[in-house]
């Protein structure tokens, strides 16, 4: 399943694709990865020539990301790294600006340039990025950010207030497997990413009988944003007259 070259980029194309050297009428393709062959003949994969990292089965080079970031213009410098959560590797961006971003704002705005799986996350805000004694960026203390719990994450639990937001609760905290999930909390930034996302948007649409574009949660992710949405451009969303929202209590 692997094509002939890279469509209208001649250059790119003679870089990667080469002459067998097994047989000269045949190509084979630089993937970038690299192995070693053991003494049984199998090869042991050893990692990337590059920086492409695989988040949730895709191949991503963090530098596309990262110079979509550093289009807007508040945002003076970027690095997108992957990072490890519950398991998962999830994609975290660190941009260096001195002024108050809106997360939101920022991810509808990768939305029109990037698909969805290579929209990051985590966002950190940062004046400076932290540099090694050598004046090198310091990799291992960015990476530190995200594991401490230093990003924009609201911490605070709000209980559903109604029978839509307690439904949606229900729903995020099957896929998300966390437990409790308040109204505030955003998806992206309590283990949520693309393929989960898809899940979600499949689930509303047969429990709820809603539709919700994928998009829509770049600008509301989270329940009480998305209920708001719902109930304002779902004509056909009736909650039933006796409803009661599930009663739940959580340890403090």
């Amino acid at each position: 399943a692997l094509a002939s070259g890279y469509h209208n980029q001649p250059e790119m194309t003679q870089e990667k694709f080469k002459p067998s050297f097994l047989d000269e009428t045949k190509t084979l393709f630089r993937t970038g990865d690299l192995g070693k062959q053991t003494a049984p003949g199998i090869i042991e994969f050893m990692g990337r020539k590059d920086n492409q990292v695989k988040v949730n089965g895709y191949r991503i080079d963090p530098g596309e990301i990262e110079y979509q970031l550093t289009r807007y213009a508040p945002i003076e410098r970027a690095i997108v790294l992957p990072v490890q959560v519950n398991n998962q590797t999830q994609l975290s961006a660190y941009c260096q600006t001195d002024k108050t971003l809106e997360i939101a704002e920022i991810r509808e705005l990768l939305a029109k340039f990037l698909p969805v799986y290579m929209i990051p996350s985590y966002f950190i805000f940062l004046k400076r990025f932290p540099l090694t004694r050598h004046g090198k960026l310091d990799l291992h203390s960015l990476r530190e950010l995200r594991e401490t719990g230093k990003s924009l994450v609201n911490s605070n639990y709000v209980a559903p207030r109604n029978y839509l937001e307690s439904n949606l609760v229900s729903i995020w905290e099957k896929i998300l497997s966390k437990h409790p999930i308040g109204i505030f909390d955003n998806f992206f930034e309590i283990g949520g990413h693309s393929l989960l996302l898809s899940r979600v948007v499949t689930r509303v649409h047969k429990e709820l009988n809603v539709s919700v574009k994928l998009a829509d949660f770049f600008k509301v992710p989270t329940i009480a944003g998305l209920a708001t949405l719902i109930s304002q451009t779902q004509y056909n969303y009736q909650e039933p007259i006796s409803a009661i929202p599930p009663q739940k209590s959580y340890p403090m």
